[in-house]
């Protein structure tokens, strides 16, 4: 009964203008595990399929141009808040989603596999004191902040932020963070306000720096609560959403929707900071990708390339909306 009902269902969703283009997430996933990421693909729409979108030259990689609901992928059905549900992450890529992590096989899955479960726990350092986040700000200033990869990393990132519109004086959100380095740099370079987006619960304990889960970031968003951010700033975060590697739930798009959804909750003319493992393509399952000019695109959607770092493992991105 349930395969004939599948049928019945498959075989109208062929035909429904929201099927267009074929979405593979969307057929090969009616039940089972992954049946939630049937509901995601048709929700996210165009955002969330390969080849999808107006493709044109960039500066750096091809610029994609694509038709976001911003309303959508902050809904329960886009913004995945369960985590993958297993003693630990999957440790092959399921067959059905390969070609949405691989963008149709063009890019290559090695094996570099992690298990640290770290979804809705506490983040390493659960208190950021004013002590801290004021020490850290004064070294990156002198150029001698190390943070989590090195006073060279850390210094890109810095430079980086002087080609950034609206960090000076603006209210930035910073998505992911364990300690307070990235905040750092940024108060350094003159922000008057930093939202910090991190799984785990951080008290901050410094004036110009405040904290939201993922949950909390939904809900103010969707209430109205939230506002808008003059620029967003992420350093080696994105990478890793949707592998499964820190408890999060598999999802093929899932660095792709946290970058659209900075899109959405920053003000027109506004800047984005991405720093991501930077190089050829590849999925290093589960630990990250690695991105190149065929993931680049996907990445950046509807973000406009204005600058990047000439050297870094990861390399500092600077966009503008």
């Amino acid at each position: 009964m349930r395969f004939a009902i599948a049928c019945v269902f498959l075989g109208l969703c062929l035909r429904a203008p929201f099927c267009r283009g074929a979405p593979s997430l969307l057929w090969r996933n009616v039940f089972g595990e992954f049946s939630y990421l049937t509901k995601l693909s048709q929700v996210c729409g165009d955002l969330c399929r390969v080849h999808a979108g107006d493709f044109s030259d960039g500066i750096f990689f091809r610029q994609r141009s694509v038709d976001v609901d911003c309303h959508a992928i902050f809904s329960d059905s886009v913004f995945i808040a369960q985590g993958h549900g297993r003693v630990e992450p999957p440790r092959d890529i399921p067959v059905s989603l390969l070609d949405d992590f691989t963008l149709d096989g063009a890019i290559p899955v090695t094996r570099r596999y992690f298990n640290q479960k770290y979804l809705a726990s506490n983040a390493k350092t659960s208190t950021w004191t004013c002590e801290l986040v004021s020490s850290w700000t004064k070294l990156a200033s002198e150029g001698r902040l190390e943070g989590t990869y090195g006073t060279a990393e850390t210094n890109h990132l810095r430079n980086a932020l002087k080609h950034a519109r609206g960090v000076r004086g603006g209210r930035v959100l910073v998505i992911g963070s364990e300690n307070p380095w990235v905040e750092a740099c940024v108060l350094e370079a003159g922000a008057s306000r930093v939202v910090t987006l991190e799984y785990g619960k951080i008290i901050s304990q410094h004036p110009s720096v405040a904290t939201l889960t993922p949950s909390e970031f939904k809900n103010d968003y969707l209430r109205g609560k939230l506002g808008l951010f003059d620029a967003i700033v992420t350093f080696s975060s994105v990478e890793h959403s949707g592998l499964g590697r820190y408890g999060d739930a598999l999802n093929p798009w899932g660095d792709v929707l946290e970058i659209a959804r900075s899109h959405c909750v920053c003000k027109p003319g506004g800047s984005l900071v991405v720093a991501v493992m930077y190089g050829s393509d590849e999925l290093q399952y589960n630990a990250h990708r690695v991105y190149g000019e065929l993931r680049w695109p996907y990445l950046a959607s509807n973000w406009v390339q204005i600058h990047r770092e000439s050297k870094g493992e990861q390399r500092v991105h600077v966009f503008v909306k």
